[in-house]
């Protein structure tokens, strides 16, 4: 995601700041407005718009928006009739009092004016040679398109304008430094570029090698440009957007590679409580809800494991004061903690005794095959009702192949548990259950809810869990048959 082009997206920006009980008197004239138009002022606020407050015009086009609590430092607009007019931006030590022209032309050009906001108009012009070094860069990329003669000109002035908007942006840092304009400056600047890398020619594994150093590269450097001390990047359209791309685009999908970039970002957030707040929430937000597994060779991966580091390091642990005022939340995570805790995706399946119909005891250690298929399910279950079958017709596919099902009724009634057997034709699995609950099999494997479904290797690791019918019929695709993952599940 290129932050140059996130950061022009938003047009025309400026900020004033806060003055401790002043508030704010912005005054807007608007050409060609008529009389009682509607304006609205709202803010950004990560991937949203909020509406803050609204002012009518006056037979001059004028619309003064005025109130004596200050606006936290941010990105903010003016929209009239569902148009957007401009943004500007809120600098929290700066007058919040000052004017904006929305000047329309003959020709119907615009041009915004700002009176007694000076970083708003070094804001403009920073947006505006910006645009103008991009609309001088896309003319040589179109050219190169006509003549291939012409690359190695127009490589070499890209450099220069690259190397021109570099020092420009240093020069609007240096000078507004402290404000909110010189963090943004620095946030749509793009990650420096890995020096090359020193690897042997004849490295056997050269490509491989490559890939590795340039991964670990954009894994350390693709924030840098962010400031984490500075929260009135959290109400632009900058900061949200590029810590999701990293996150979703710059990282392995798997939890051994983001849990340990989760606790680097959320140690430079800590420089702010109130960006610390907010990375902590949304990492744990996404997380928990993640609904896509990352599948190989050896295991369907989910996030659950990331979910419960978060939430064990940072929520359980005191470092999230302000969330433990919300009693439901809290114990909420506990039990999330405590019904996921032993078993993990590549955590060693536990150990159960149960009896069968028959009377007789089985362990889940005693299968023997490839793979073991653990089911926990309630006859009384509507979900269960449509789901087991269907993972029972997967079963029938593999059970000659390599596949065993060890299936756990989770209640106490031997006639529903029977019944429901004989008329799903279930009674080709190892049909066991534990009225009495003296396994603990509730707590072992996050039993909360039915149906539960695991799926095992030889050595009884969990290399699946939360398996649905089709995430079945595709795993057991890939380890058994070597058909590739045909969709995302």
């Amino acid at each position: 995601m290129n932050r140059r082009i996130i950061f022009l997206m938003t047009m025309l920006a400026f900020f004033p700041g806060l003055v401790a009980g002043q508030g704010y008197r912005i005054e807007l004239l608007l050409d060609d407005a008529q009389k009682d138009s509607t304006v609205l002022l709202a803010r950004y606020g990560g991937n949203s718009k909020y509406a803050v407050d609204t002012a009518l015009t006056d037979s001059q086009g004028r619309a003064l928006f005025s109130k004596d609590t200050p606006l936290p430092g941010g990105l903010y607009l003016f929209a009239s009739g569902g148009v957007l007019l401009c943004d500007f931006l809120i600098s929290d030590d700066e007058s919040q009092q000052f004017s904006v022209h929305y000047k329309k032309d003959k020709d119907k050009s615009v041009d915004i004016i700002y009176t007694n906001s000076p970083e708003n108009v070094a804001f403009l012009d920073f947006q505006k040679y910006l645009g103008q070094r991009q609309r001088a860069g896309n003319r040589l990329r179109e050219r190169v398109q006509e003549d291939t003669a012409f690359v190695a000109i127009a490589r070499d002035s890209l450099k220069i304008i690259a190397d021109e908007e570099k020092a420009y942006t240093r020069q609007v840092m240096t000078q507004w430094q402290g404000k909110l304009l010189a963090s943004m400056a620095r946030a749509v600047q793009p990650a420096a570029v890995a020096p090359e890398p020193d690897i042997p020619e004849d490295a056997g594994n050269r490509d491989s090698l490559r890939w590795v150093y340039y991964y670990n590269w954009e894994k350390n450097h693709y924030l840098d440009n962010l400031d984490f001390s500075d929260n009135r990047l959290l109400n632009t359209p900058v900061f949200q957007p590029n810590f999701e791309y990293y996150f979703q685009n710059k990282l392995i999908q798997h939890p051994d590679s983001i849990i340990p970039q989760i606790h680097a970002v959320l140690e430079l957030a800590k420089a702010d409580s109130t960006m610390f707040m907010f990375c902590l929430g949304h990492l744990f937000n996404t997380y928990i809800q993640w609904k896509t597994y990352t599948i190989n060779a050896e295991h369907a991966m989910g996030m659950e494991a990331v979910v419960l580091d978060i939430i064990n390091n940072y929520y359980l642990s005191g470092q999230a004061a302000w969330a433990e005022k919300d009693t439901s939340f809290m114990k909420s995570i506990r039990e999330y903690a405590h019904y996921n805790a032993h078993s993990l995706v590549d955590m060693k399946a536990h150990d159960l005794k149960m009896q069968m119909i028959t009377g007789e005891y089985v362990s889940l250690y005693d299968i023997q095959t490839p793979y073991t298929l653990l089911i926990f399910f309630d006859s009384n279950c509507g979900h269960c009702k449509t789901e087991v079958p269907k993972l029972h017709e997967v079963y029938v596919k593999y059970k000659d192949r390599g596949l065993q099902a060890f299936c756990v009724y989770t209640q106490g009634n031997g006639q529903e548990w029977l019944k429901f057997l004989q008329e799903n034709q279930l009674e080709d699995w190892i049909n066991v259950w534990d009225p009495y609950r003296q396994t603990g099999f509730h707590d072992w494997y996050g039993v909360n809810t039915t149906p539960q479904v695991f799926l095992l290797n030889r050595d009884k690791t969990i290399i699946a869990r939360r398996v649905s019918h089709d995430l079945l019929s595709q795993l057991l695709g890939l380890y058994i048959d070597n058909e590739p993952i045909k969709e995302e599940v």
